[in-house]
């Protein structure tokens, strides 16, 4: 016992302004931004994709340009799951807004995501608003589709893929 007291060495703890959990947070919070900025980047792309694979006609009902082809979905971060079972899952950081300033809506296979905060002092009234569209394939219907949204600010949209083929997703 008396060789495990001698080989005890104390080492001195140094005190030091810097703030662990801040500079943690800071570096997830860096990464998040990251990754949600990727994220957006493939939700506008995908969007693109799908608004030119449609065309409005004079009556307002939209039509297919050419038969919707799915396929470049298939290797997009974006889509979960295999088959039957794919799933578009579209995110978006709110976490400047509280639940009741997020409205989720869809018309015509265009979801769009809106938020408004309005914080208002005796000088001066600030307003922030949030918006995103993006395209959904045709055949998306409108019932599956969910939202969720996590603690930490983030809103989930996910949606289940058609699957049927590209000549059943022509609109007539």
């Amino acid at each position: 016992m008396s060789q495990t007291q001698e080989s005890q060495q104390n080492i001195p703890i140094q005190v030091t302004d810097a703030l662990v959990f801040d500079n943690a947070f800071s570096a997830m919070k860096d990464r998040f931004a990251a990754h949600m900025k990727d994220i957006d980047e493939e939700m506008t792309k995908i969007s693109k994709t799908l608004q030119g694979q449609l065309n409005r006609n004079s009556s307002g009902t939209t039509t297919t340009k050419e038969p919707v082809n799915l396929d470049f979905l298939s290797n997009s971060p974006l889509v979960e799951g295999e088959g039957e079972n794919r799933t578009l899952r579209l995110q978006y950081d709110v976490s400047q807004f509280d639940a009741s300033e997020i409205t989720v809506t869809i018309q015509d296979n265009v979801l769009l995501v809106f938020a408004t905060h309005e914080e208002a002092t005796d000088n001066s009234t600030t307003v922030t608003e949030f918006r995103r569209e993006f395209h959904f394939p045709q055949g998306v219907d409108p019932k599956t589709i969910v939202s969720q949204l996590s603690k930490d600010g983030v809103l989930v949209i996910e949606a289940p893929l058609p699957t049927t083929t590209a000549k059943q997703l022509l609109t007539k």
